[in-house]
């Protein structure tokens, strides 16, 4: 009797034991998606902050060829009102 209790309690041990185990395996595969994760956002984190500086960099070269186009184009306007000016009205 005395074995099959003590029998019966080692059952219980190494289940619990088990039980123990396989919590502590779950913890260290969570922790390590989670590590995995971290490092796929900061990869993300990287890849986004980089793509915006060169969107920003493409928006200002062409915000500045826009403005230059413009003066370029009020130049040539003034340019050309003078040259009809000077050519149809002769004072």
């Amino acid at each position: 009797m005395k074995q099959i209790f003590q029998g019966v309690v080692n059952i219980i041990l190494l289940t619990q034991i088990k039980n123990i185990m396989r919590a502590e395996l779950i913890q260290e595969l969570q922790l390590l998606q989670n590590s995995r994760a971290n490092k796929f956002d900061d990869l993300t984190d990287r890849f986004r902050s980089s793509v915006d500086q060169v969107a920003e960099q493409v928006h200002s070269s062409i915000l500045n060829r826009g403005k230059m186009l413009m003066i370029l184009e009020k130049r040539l306007n003034f340019s050309l009102i003078r040259k009809f000016k000077n050519k149809f009205f002769k004072f």
